[in-house]
C-alpha cells in the first residue's frame, strides 16, 4: 500500500478499527477498554512506525534524495517500517545497526536485508558518536548522499503524523472517551497525539504515555519542546483552537526491567491472560507493558469508575519473533 496524499493518509487512519478489550480485571473497576488497531494497517508498515515515517518520507522526497539512513537495533521496529517503506516509495535505504555485526541475524535484520536495506554495523562506542558530522560525511563518502531520519522516527515530522491519528481519533469518536493511552520510547508518538488533540479542541483528554525505559532521562524535556512546536506550528497557520495547555503525562515504572530486557514471569502470565482474553495480541517491547500498566492502575484505583479509556496498539508484532511469546 503506497499513500501519498494527506487526504488518502487521514482516510487511511479514519478506518483503523476499535475493538472492545475491557478484560474482566477493568470491568470490575469500571473501567471500559477500547484499543486503536493500528497494528491492522498493513502487513510490514503498521503502528505508529506509519504515522512517523509519512511526513519523513515527504520531506526527503521534497528535497531531492533518493536515499534514507537511519539508526537502531537488532530488532527495531523504526528499520523494519523504514525498510519497507524505502521499497514501496522507491528509496534506497541504508541502516545503522548497534554493535558488530553477528554471525546469524534477526529475524527482523533479515527481513530489512531482503526489502533492500543496507546494513552497516558499528561499535557501541561509535553508536554513542552517529550523528556526529564527521561520521555523517564518511558515510556519504561511502553511499552517497542520504536523508537522515533520526532513531525511531523521533522528532517534529515523525510527531506530526500522530497528530494526523488524533484527528482521525476524533473524527471516530467525538469526544466519547477518558483519556488515550500509548507506548513510549523517544516519546515522539506521545508529543505528536497530544498535539494533534489539542489541535481538534480536546485538550481536556489527556494523551498518557507508558514509557518502556527503565530511567527516563530527559524523555519529557524531549516530549514537552515536540509538543511546543507541533502546537506552535498550529497556532502559525491560524488555527484557534490550539494553544499550549500541556494535556499529556509521562508515566514511568511499568518498564518491567528496562528496554529489552527479559520479562519477569508475572509479565508473562499478564500476557497470556490478556491475549487470551481479548484475542489482540501485543509485542512485547512496547504495547504489553503499556496494557500492564493501565491493568495495574486500575487495580490502584487510579481510574474514576465510568472511565473509557483509547490503548494505541502501536504495531511492533514483529519483534514477538526475538521472544518466548505466550
Amino acid at each position: 500500500m503506497v499513500i501519498d496524499s494527506d487526504s488518502d493518509f487521514f482516510k487511511l487512519a479514519c478506518a483503523v478499527p476499535l475493538q472492545d478489550a475491557t478484560t474482566s480485571g477493568l470491568a470490575g473497576h469500571g473501567v471500559e477498554l477500547l484499543v486503536r488497531r493500528d497494528d491492522l494497517i498493513d502487513s510490514g508498515l503498521s503502528g505508529n512506525k506509519a504515522y512517523k515515517l509519512f511526513y519523513n518520507l515527504r520531506a526527503a522526497r521534497d528535497a531531492g534524495y533518493s536515499r534514507l539512513l537511519s539508526f537502531g537495533g537488532a530488532y527495531s521496529n523504526h528499520l523494519y517500517a523504514l525498510a519497507i517503506a524505502g521499497a514501496r516509495y522507491g528509496f534506497a535505504t541504508l541502516g545503522v545497526i548497534r554493535g558488530e555485526r553477528p554471525a546469524h541475524l534477526s529475524p527482523t535484520l533479515q527481513d530489512a536485508e531482503q526489502a533492500g536495506m543496507q546494513l552497516l554495523f558499528i561499535s557501541r562506542a561509535a553508536y554513542q558518536r552517529k550523528t556526529f558530522t564527521h561520521l555523517l560525511d564518511e558515510w556519504r563518502k561511502q553511499f552517497g548522499d542520504f536523508y537522515v531520519i533520526p532513531e525511531g522516527g523521533a522528532g517534529v515530522p515523525g510527531a506530526r503524523g500522530l497528530t494526523v491519528m488524533a484527528r482521525a481519533l476524533e473524527a471516530q469518536l467525538e469526544g466519547d472517551y477518558t483519556a488515550v493511552c500509548i507506548a513510549c520510547g523517544t516519546g515522539t508518538s506521545l508529543a505528536g497525539l497530544a498535539a494533534g488533540l489539542t489541535a481538534v479542541g480536546r485538550s481536556d483528554k489527556p494523551a498518557l504515555g507508558f514509557s518502556v525505559l527503565k530511567g527516563d532521562g530527559g524523555l519529557g524535556t524531549g516530549i514537552a519542546e515536540t509538543y511546543r512546536q507541533l502546537c506552535a506550528k498550529h497556532n502559525a497557520s491560524g488555527d484557534d483552537r490550539s494553544h499550549n495547555a500541556a494535556n499529556w503525562r509521562l508515566i514511568s515504572g511499568f518498564h518491567a526491567g528496562g528496554y529489552g530486557k527479559k520479562h519477569p514471569a508475572y509479565l508473562f502470565d499478564f500476557w497470556r491472560t490478556f491475549e487470551q482474553e481479548t484475542g489482540i495480541p501485543l509485542d512485547p517491547v512496547y504495547t504489553l507493558k503499556m496494557m500492564w500498566g493501565i491493568h495495574c492502575l486500575a487495580q490502584q484505583g487510579y481510574w474514576p469508575r465510568g472511565t473509557r479509556i483509547v490503548a494505541i496498539h502501536s504495531g511492533g508484532l514483529q519483534g514477538r519473533r526475538g521472544f518466548v511469546c505466550p
